[in-house]
C-alpha cells in the first residue's frame, strides 16, 4: 500500500469554514483528518500541499517514520502551522491504517478502557 494522493478540502458552513486533510492510497483505501486554519492559523493548507512531496508514495501505516520524516524537514520551522499541518496528516494517515485493519482508530492506540 502506497499514498497516491493528498488533498485539502474546504466547505463554508456559515459561521466558519470546515477543512479536511484527505490521504487516498494506491489500495484505494481514504483517511480523513479534520483541521482549522481560521483563528489564527491560516496556511495550515499550503504546509499540508508541500509536506506532500515528503510523504507520497510511502508506506501510509508508516505513520511514525512519516511523521519524524515530515518533522525533519520542518525543523527550522518547528510548531505552528507547521506541527499543526503534521498533525493533520499524521491523523488522516492513523484513519487509513485503521481502515486498513478493519478496526475504529481508538484501536491503534490499545483500545477504548473498559
Amino acid at each position: 500500500m502506497k499514498i497516491a494522493n493528498v488533498e485539502t478540502l474546504h466547505c463554508d458552513a456559515g459561521w466558519r469554514n470546515f477543512s479536511f486533510c484527505k490521504i487516498t492510497t494506491d489500495d484505494g483505501i481514504v483517511g480523513y483528518s479534520e483541521f482549522q486554519e481560521g483563528f489564527g492559523s491560516p496556511g495550515v493548507s499550503a504546509v499540508i500541499e508541500n509536506l506532500s512531496a515528503v510523504i507520497a508514495g510511502k508506506d501510509p501505516r508508516a505513520h511514525e517514520k512519516l511523521y519524524w520524516e515530515m518533522y525533519a524537514v520542518t525543523r527550522p520551522t518547528a510548531g505552528g502551522i507547521a506541527a499543526q499541518g503534521i498533525g493533520a496528516i499524521e491523523n488522516a494517515l492513523l484513519d487509513v491504517k485503521a481502515r486498513a485493519l478493519g478496526v475504529p482508530v481508538y484501536e491503534l492506540p490499545g483500545g477504548a478502557i473498559q
